[in-house]
């Protein structure tokens, strides 16, 4: 039982990795954080082949979010941009903590 959700965990780092490294994941352009296509497309994708992993669940839910606050003028775009790298950069922090914690308790 213990190996199932070793190897659970492992298939959710690998796929949120995936995310990570994505190229329309990660906000590089202020005017087409809430109007890309494509972007939304990739994320939109990826959280219904996915629907188990809470950290891309949360990305998606951020963006969500904070596209509604720059429609309600409540913040820039530059800041909704910054505001999702961050906590792109977080989760994926917090995936590479785990997979080593993960490491050690293996040896």
């Amino acid at each position: 039982m213990v190996e199932k959700k070793s190897i659970m965990k492992n298939l959710i780092i690998i796929s949120i990795l995936s995310v990570f490294f994505s190229l329309p994941l990660y906000a590089d352009d202020d005017s087409n954080f809430c109007n890309n296509p494509q972007a939304w497309d990739h994320i939109n994708s990826m959280v219904e082949n996915n629907p188990d992993d809470i950290p891309l669940q949360i990305l998606h839910a951020l963006k969500i979010g904070l596209c509604v606050k720059i429609g309600q003028n409540s913040i820039s775009s530059p800041e909704a941009v910054h505001l999702f790298n961050d906590m792109v950069d977080t989760m994926a922090e917090k995936r590479d903590q785990e997979k080593k914690q993960e490491g050690k308790e293996v040896l």
